[in-house]
């Protein structure tokens, strides 16, 4: 079906709890996911692991790959069977580059601040050299905020894509480390539905 890459090149934007918030919509939409960590720091992973431990295993699997495996997803397509990979990638390394090329869709999220609005755009560029589809999505919201509403038009000002979504800022994020996510998403289910409109 599609493989979709969640990557920007500035650390600490959320990359894992969004790939895996993805991954779990997807998997509640009744399809076959699978998660593929290529951080070295194998943050999905060593969730995947505790969620495990504690009972609570997460309902898709959790596959750590390298930037050769990601290249041979191009030739040997996993999602050919009408499933969906989600690739949570590092800030840094060859293997960004190799999921932009891979990748059907890339999800970049960022907060709301300039500095990841610097490195967000440099990574949109990066998708716009090879020609790839992608949204900004903004992560880590505090509604209202005139930050918010600037980064927001400082996106759609640079004709980039983003995201009409936007995910709040929660603490219970950071408790759901080792779990399966609760019911409530907490928008991930709407980024799931913008990502299927706009791969349709």
């Amino acid at each position: 079906m599609m493989i979709i890459g969640v990557l920007n090149i500035k650390g600490g934007v959320g990359k894992t709890t969004s790939s895996l918030g993805i991954a779990t919509a997807a998997n509640r939409d009744k399809l076959d996911v699978t998660l593929v960590d290529t951080d070295p720091q194998g943050s999905a992973t060593l969730w995947s692991q505790a969620a495990e431990d504690n009972g609570d295993p997460l309902p898709f699997a959790v596959k750590s790959m390298n930037k050769a495996e990601i290249h041979r997803m191009r030739e040997r397509r996993p999602d050919a069977d009408g499933g969906l990979v989600v690739i949570d990638c590092p800030p840094n390394g060859d293997v960004v580059s190799e999921v932009i090329r891979t990748a059907d869709f890339i999800v970049v999220p960022s907060s709301a601040s300039p500095i990841d609005l610097q490195q967000t755009m440099v990574t949109c560029a990066s998708c716009q050299d090879v020609g790839k589809d992608y949204g900004v999505l903004i992560v880590m919201a505090r509604k209202g905020t005139n930050a918010l509403t600037a980064f927001r038009n400082a996106v759609e000002d640079a004709g980039a894509g983003i995201f009409d979504t936007e995910i709040p800022l929660r603490e219970d994020f950071k408790s759901d480390f080792g779990h399966t996510f609760k019911s409530n998403l907490h928008g991930y289910e709407d980024v799931w539905r913008e990502i299927k409109e706009a791969t349709e």
